[in-house]
């Protein structure tokens, strides 16, 4: 008897780590009005509040935070577009942990629209924290095309 309730304790090990491994998600800033973010003095957060998906449920659209539910590699990317100028650019960065990773950048003499996108793959630890900033001086415009989406998805654990 005790080796088969340890097997059946293995196997429902075995499905929980496989359950936390699958781990998606795509969200945009708004649902469907438009809205226009910054400039702003200093950076702060963005939270993409029209989630596409969100497998696992690692993102948060109240916060706009990724909270990795296993170690692993994770791939993030994010993607802006706004009425841009050479003095208020497009720009979001992505932070892990409260430290800038990388950038977007995009600015255009004259009030047209520009885009910028970026992207990475992260080696995180279970908890850690990855979330998009808009840069200050930027801006982002976001509307019901949903121009401005951050996304990720685990691409193994470790």
């Amino acid at each position: 008897h005790w080796k088969r309730n340890e097997l059946r304790n293995t196997k429902a090990e075995m499905k929980t780590l496989q359950n936390e491994s699958i781990v998606a998600f795509s969200a945009a800033l708004v649902q469907s009005h438009e809205q226009k973010f910054g400039p702003v003095s200093a950076s702060i957060p963005l939270v993409y509040r029209h989630v596409f998906t969100n497998v696992g449920n690692a993102y948060d659209p109240n916060t706009g935070n990724f909270r990795a539910p296993v170690r692993g590699v994770y791939q993030f990317m994010m993607h802006n577009l706004a009425s841009a100028s050479a003095v208020h650019p497009v720009s979001t960065l992505l932070m892990k942990n409260g430290q800038q990773v990388l950038m977007s950048y995009g600015f255009q003499v004259g009030p047209h629209f520009v885009t910028s996108s970026n992207g990475a793959s992260l080696q995180l630890e279970a908890g850690d924290v990855v979330c998009v900033q808009l840069w200050e001086n930027s801006t982002v415009f976001d509307s019901m095309n949903h121009h401005n989406t951050f996304s990720g998805h685990l691409l193994f654990t470790l």
